[in-house]
C-alpha cells in the first residue's frame, strides 16, 4: 500500500456541547475531473497542493458538476458525546461516499448513499443524507460528492439523535408552506370554476408549478411520491421550472390584460413563452451545467419583465397591479437569493431555499389578494356597465315614446287623409310625408333593437313556419321597389327544403327584409334573388341567400361591414337612407337564433349574403280562415281608451274609415265604467298603456275582475301603446289584455287584429 501523506491536513474541529456544529467554513475541498480518484490516490503527495480551503457556510460548486472530494477533521476529546450525525442537508446529492480515515491503514467506506441509489441504502429514513460516526480523538473523514450543477451543501455534525429535532420542525415548516399553496391553489382553483376568468386558472397551474418545483428541491417528490422503481433525476427540475415560467407568464398576461395596457409587454412575454420551448429541446441536447449557465439568466429577464409589466399596468391606471408589482418584488427578491445561492455560492442572511419560500409565500398571498381586488373591480365596471345600459335602454324607450306619439298623429293622420279624395300633386304630397315618416319610424325601431340586443333582452320564440310561404312572402313585400328600379326580383326554393320547419318568424322575416331591401339599394340594374336550401354539409341547417348584381363590396369593406353605422359607400348610404345599423342588428339576431351570417362579394360584379338557421321539421298547422279586407269589416263597435287628443282623431278617423263605429273614452276609468255600464254594446277595446287616473293596466285588470265577478263574456282587449319594447308586450297580456298594436298604428296590422273579431253574417 503506498504511503500515506499526513499533509494537508484540514482544520481540526472541535466538538463540544452544543447542539450543531456547522462544518462548512472548516473544510478542505479537492475537484475530481477525472472522476476516477479514489480515497487513497487524493491523499498521495501530488494532490497536496490541489486541495483548497473554503470559507462558506454552505458548500457549492455553481454550475459545476465535476465530482469532488470534502476533507475535515473531528475532535470530540472535550465532548461527553462521542456518537455524532453528520447531516448534509441537500436532499438531490447522485451519489454521496463517506470515508473514515484509520491510522496506517488508510480510509474506509462508512456510508454509501446518493439519490441515483436505493432508498434502502440510506441508513436514517429521511430525504436529507445522514451518516452516523464515532468520534473520540482527533479523525479525518473524507467526502466524495457527485450531483448536478447548482448544488448547495450544508454539512452539519448533530450530537448523537440531536439532528431529529431540528429536521422535524424544518419538515413542519416546510409543509405549513405546502399547505398554504395548496389552499391557494384549492381556492382559486374553485374561483375559476365560478367566474370562468382565464387569470384564475393560469394563477393556479403557476403556484402549482412552483409548488412542485419546491416538492422537488426539498426531496419530498423523489422520498415520497417518485415510483421507487425508477430513478429521479436532477434535470425534472429544470422540466418543471419550464412549465412553471411558461404558466406564470400566461397569468401575468391575462391578469394585467396586456392586450390594452401594454402591447410591448405582451410581446415580450410571448417571446419569454417561445424561448421556454426553445430551452426544451436544448435541455435534451445539451449538458446540464452547460443548460443552467444558458438557462438561469432567463429566470432572472423573466421575473424583470413581470415586475415592469405590473408597473406599467399600475401607471395606466390598473389599480389591481399595486398588489401584483409589490407579490413580485417580493418573489424576484427571494428567488434571486436562492439563485445566487444555488450557482453562485454567494451567502446571504437567509439559506436560498428559505428566501425563496419566504418569498413565494409572500407572492402567493398578495396574488391572491390581487386576484380578489381585480374581481371586485371587474364586478363593479360590469355593474356599472349593466347599469348603464339599462339606463340607456329605458332612456332609449321613453325617448321613443314619445318620438311615436306625435309620429302616430302624422302617419295616422296621413293614412286617413290618404283614404280621401285626392289629385294627384296632392298624393303626391302624402306619399312623401308617409315615405319621411316611414323611414323615421324604421330608424326609431333599429335603435331600438340594437338597444335590447345589448341589454340582452330581445325574445326569441320558435314556432311552425311554413318557410316557403315565408320567402314568397318576402319576395312579394319587396317586389314593387325592384320594379320602381327596373330590377328583376326572384325566389328560388330548393324543393329538398321541407315546407314547414320550428323557427322564430318574426326575426327571420326581419334579417330577410334587411338583406333584401339593402340588395336593392346597391343595385342598380341586374337581379336580386333569394334562395332557400338545406346546406349540402349540414343537413339541419337552413341557408338564405340573398344575391344580387349590385356594387359589390371590397375585402377591406368586408372586414367591417358588420359593425356598428358602417356602410359600403357613405355618400350611397345618404342617397338611399338608412343608419348603418341594419346588417350589425341583422347579425346579432342571427347569433342569438344560433346561425351565422357571412358575406363575400367581388366590387362591381355583386354580393352574396348567407344565412345559416339551425331547424326543426314540423307538422303542417291546420288552415286557419282568412280573414281579408275583402271580408266586410263594418260592424264593429270599438271602445277607445286614449288621452292623447291627436291619437283620439287618428284611431277615430282610420276606424271610421275603415267602417267601424267608435265610442272614445279619455283615460282607463271611463273605460272601466263603461264596460260596467248596462247598455254596453261595444265588440273590441283598444286600450293605450299610460293615461291618467287610471292607466291602461289596471283598467284593464279592473275590467277582467268585473267579467269574472259577473260572470260576462271576455270582451277583447287590444293594447294601444307607443312602447315598443317585450317587456311592455308582457306586461300587456299578464294584466289581461289579448293583443298588442304600437304606435304609430299601422292600417294593416289593425286591420287583422280586428277582422278576428268580426261576426259571420
Amino acid at each position: 500500500m503506498p504511503a500515506l501523506r499526513a499533509e494537508p491536513i484540514a482544520p481540526l474541529i472541535e466538538l463540544t456541547q452544543s447542539d450543531v456544529e456547522n462544518l462548512g467554513p472548516q473544510v478542505l475541498l479537492l475537484a475530481d475531473d477525472s472522476g476516477q480518484l479514489s480515497p487513497f490516490d487524493i491523499l498521495q503527495p501530488e494532490y497536496a497542493g490541489e486541495w483548497t480551503e473554503h470559507r462558506a457556510h454552505s458548500i457549492s460548486r455553481g454550475y459545476d458538476d465535476t465530482p469532488f472530494w470534502i476533507q475535515f477533521r473531528l475532535d470530540a476529546a472535550q465532548s461527553i458525546h462521542k456518537e455524532w450525525h453528520l447531516v448534509l442537508s441537500n436532499a438531490l446529492l447522485d451519489y454521496v461516499d463517506v470515508y473514515q480515515v484509520f491510522g496506517n491503514s488508510g480510509p474506509r467506506l462508512i456510508y454509501r448513499s446518493g439519490l441515483q441509489r436505493p432508498n434502502q441504502s440510506r441508513i436514517e429514513d429521511h430525504r436529507f443524507f445522514i451518516v452516523p460516526v464515532e468520534v473520540y480523538g482527533p479523525t479525518t473523514y473524507l467526502m466524495r460528492i457527485e450531483t448536478s450543477p447548482s448544488a448547495l451543501v450544508p454539512l452539519h455534525a448533530y450530537p448523537s439523535d440531536d439532528f431529529w429535532s431540528p429536521l422535524l420542525k424544518a419538515d413542519i415548516g416546510n409543509w405549513l408552506f405546502y399547505g398554504v399553496l395548496l389552499a391557494m391553489v384549492l381556492y382559486n382553483g374553485f374561483l375559476y370554476t365560478t367566474v370562468r376568468d382565464v387569470s384564475y386558472l393560469f394563477y393556479v397551474l403557476f403556484i402549482s408549478g412552483f409548488g412542485v418545483l419546491q416538492l422537488s428541491l426539498d426531496g419530498y417528490l423523489a422520498q415520497y411520491l417518485w415510483p421507487p422503481d425508477l430513478i429521479y433525476h436532477y434535470e425534472y427540475n429544470f422540466w418543471i421550472t419550464l412549465a412553471t415560467v411558461i404558466f406564470a407568464s400566461f397569468f401575468v398576461i391575462h391578469f394585467l390584460n396586456l392586450r390594452h395596457t401594454s402591447r410591448a409587454h405582451l410581446w415580450a412575454l410571448y417571446g419569454m413563452i417561445a424561448l421556454q420551448c426553445v430551452a426544451a429541446g436544448l435541455l435534451v441536447t445539451i449538458d446540464l451545467d452547460w443548460f443552467a449557465r444558458l438557462y438561469t439568466p432567463t429566470i432572472i429577464v423573466f421575473m424583470v419583465l413581470a415586475v415592469s409589466a405590473g408597473i406599467r399596468a399600475w401607471r395606466v391606471g390598473f389599480i389591481a397591479a399595486k398588489f401584483f408589482v409589490l407579490a413580485w418584488v417580493l418573489f424576484a427578491v427571494g428567488n434571486s437569493v436562492f439563485l445566487l445561492g444555488r450557482l453562485l455560492g454567494i451567502e446571504a442572511p437567509l439559506p436560498p431555499n428559505l428566501a425563496s419560500k419566504l418569498g413565494s409565500f409572500a407572492e402567493a398571498m398578495l396574488l391572491s389578494f390581487a386576484l380578489a381586488y381585480r374581481i371586485r373591480l371587474l364586478r363593479d365596471e360590469q355593474d356599472r356597465q349593466r347599469m348603464r345600459v339599462e339606463a340607456q335602454s329605458q332612456f332609449l324607450a321613453q325617448i321613443s315614446h314619445e318620438i311615436r306619439t306625435p309620429l302616430n298623429g302624422v302617419l295616422g293622420m296621413t293614412e286617413v287623409l290618404s283614404r280621401t279624395r285626392l289629385d294627384d300633386e296632392q298624393r303626391g304630397y302624402v306619399d312623401t310625408i308617409q315615405g319621411s315618416g316611414s323611414s323615421l319610424l324604421a330608424l326609431i325601431n333599429d335603435i331600438l333593437d340594437y338597444s335590447k340586443i345589448e341589454a340582452g333582452k330581445m325574445a326569441f320564440r320558435r314556432e311552425p313556419v311554413d318557410v316557403h310561404q315565408l320567402v314568397q312572402q318576402q319576395v312579394k313585400l319587396f317586389l314593387s321597389q325592384a320594379e320602381h328600379k327596373s330590377l328583376a326580383l326572384t325566389g328560388d326554393i330548393d324543393p329538398r327544403v321541407p315546407a314547414w320547419v320550428m323557427l322564430d318568424a318574426q326575426h327571420v322575416r326581419q334579417v330577410l327584409s334587411n338583406l333584401v331591401s339593402n340588395a336593392i339599394k346597391y343595385t342598380d340594374r341586374g337581379t336580386v334573388k333569394l334562395a332557400l336550401s338545406v346546406d349540402p354539409k349540414a343537413p339541419r341547417l337552413l341557408e338564405f341567400r340573398v344575391e344580387d348584381t349590385g356594387i359589390g363590396i371590397s375585402e377591406v369593406d368586408q372586414k367591417n361591414l358588420f359593425n356598428l353605422y358602417s356602410d359600403v359607400d357613405p355618400g350611397r348610404q345618404r342617397k338611399a337612407g338608412g343608419t348603418g345599423l341594419g346588417l350589425a342588428i341583422s347579425r346579432e339576431l342571427v347569433a342569438l337564433m344560433g346561425g351565422t351570417l357571412t358575406v363575400s362579394s367581388v366590387p362591381n360584379q355583386g354580393s352574396c349574403f348567407t344565412v345559416k338557421l339551425p331547424f326543426l321539421q314540423a307538422r303542417q298547422r291546420r288552415e286557419e280562415t282568412r280573414l281579408t279586407a275583402e271580408r266586410p269589416l263594418n260592424g264593429l263597435r270599438v271602445l277607445v281608451a286614449e288621452d292623447n287628443m291627436v291619437n283620439q282623431r287618428v284611431i277615430e278617423g282610420l276606424l271610421e274609415k275603415l267602417g267601424h263605429q267608435v265610442v272614445l273614452a279619455s283615460h282607463g276609468g271611463e273605460a272601466v265604467e263603461a264596460r260596467q255600464s248596462d247598455d254596453f254594446e261595444c265588440d273590441v277595446l283598444l286600450m293605450d298603456c299610460e293615461m291618467p287616473h287610471m292607466d291602461g293596466y289596471a283598467a284593464t285588470e279592473a275590467i277582467r275582475a268585473y267579467e269574472k265577478s259577473q260572470n260576462l263574456p271576455r270582451l277583447p282587449i287590444v293594447a294601444l301603446t307607443a312602447h315598443a319594447l317585450e317587456d311592455v308586450r308582457r306586461r300587456c297580456i299578464e294584466s289581461g289584455m289579448d293583443d298588442f298594436l304600437t304606435k304609430p298604428i299601422n292600417t294593416r296590422h289593425l286591420e287583422r287584429i280586428l277582422a278576428q273579431y268580426v261576426q259571420d253574417p
